[in-house]
């Protein structure tokens, strides 16, 4: 494989990666705890606006980051080294913590708003935040 494919995989995985990690931490310290402060019938339909609005932002930038890191380790294995191994391990965990924690949350509250999986949410988002943002420094150590 070419060079220069690989430095427009790994510019795709800094710049999907430093997204999320602003993305990530706009989420956990701004959006999930406003979920505390609607009640009644209109959390329903913030947290629907909120999925609704949100969901395709993620998606994508979390498929460009997976398929970039997934292609790096692929076509570039000689090039393989420990940061990449540890980026590989740190998006394992975020999609794990997304399967198992916050997708299941959010199809909770999709229904009625209870104040434990709000909490939980919060909590169990931290997995997801930590990650994101050791992930980008790792990138951002590869770039320096």
């Amino acid at each position: 494989m070419d060079i220069s494919i690989y430095s427009v995989l790994l510019i795709l995985q800094i710049t999907s990666s430093w997204f999320m990690v602003g993305l990530i931490w706009l989420i956990q310290i701004v959006s999930y705890p406003l979920f505390r402060l609607v009640e009644g019938s209109e959390f329903t339909k913030y947290h629907h606006s909120h999925v609704t609005r949100i969901t395709p932002i993620v998606g994508i930038v979390m498929l460009v980051e997976l398929i970039s890191a997934i292609s790096l380790a692929v076509f570039f294995l000689d090039l393989i080294n420990i940061p990449i191994i540890i980026l590989l391990l740190l998006l394992g965990v975020i999609w794990a913590s997304t399967l198992m924690f916050q997708l299941p949350y959010h199809q909770k509250l999709s229904k009625v708003k209870d104040i434990r999986i709000v909490e939980s949410l919060i909590c169990t988002n931290w997995i997801r935040t930590f990650a994101w943002t050791l992930k980008g420094v790792i990138c951002w150590w590869l770039v320096f």
